[in-house]
């Protein structure tokens, strides 16, 4: 091949073009987080291109994303406690009252709904879709009611 670069494409290009696009992909969930993982392995997809020394690609990757990983971890960090903490609480409170708007096939758990949101709800007696509910216990996202009056 006259004036042109030889690739060597192969099974290992794939491997590392997926660990990027996997480790892209969870990073747009998660956050900034994965990023020395993804940005190693796309570096380390390009190289192997014209390298074919799978121990190398493995060490080369290595290095990166630790030295990534330690050049950005005051970043990181910052980054991670700045999150917003999601708590697993309900917007519910007790002796709140509600309308039944879904109800399982045995009848003891169901949904209710406030400001728009949907919360699981169970209770001892059988309940049917428009009953109306007491909230009796709220337990982080689990709300025990009971049937009150019409």
């Amino acid at each position: 091949m006259k004036g042109g670069v030889l690739l060597n494409v192969g099974v290992y290009d794939f491997i590392w073009l997926g660990i990027a696009l996997a480790f892209l992909i969870a990073d747009t969930f998660i956050g900034f987080v994965f990023f020395p993982i993804y940005i190693s392995a796309f570096v380390v997809f390009i190289l192997d291109l014209f390298i074919n020394n799978i121990a190398l690609e493995v060490g080369i990757f290595i290095v990166l994303a630790v030295g990534i990983f330690l050049i950005f971890k005051p970043k990181i960090k910052r980054f991670l406690q700045n999150m917003p903490r999601i708590e697993n609480k309900s917007f519910v409170s007790v002796g709140d009252e509600f309308f039944v708007e879904e109800v399982s096939e045995d009848g003891y758990f169901g949904k209710i709904k406030k400001d728009g949101i949907f919360y699981n709800i169970t209770c001892s007696q059988k309940l049917e879709k428009g009953d109306k509910v007491k909230v009796i216990k709220v337990d982080g996202l689990k709300i025990f009611v009971e049937k009150s009056e019409k």
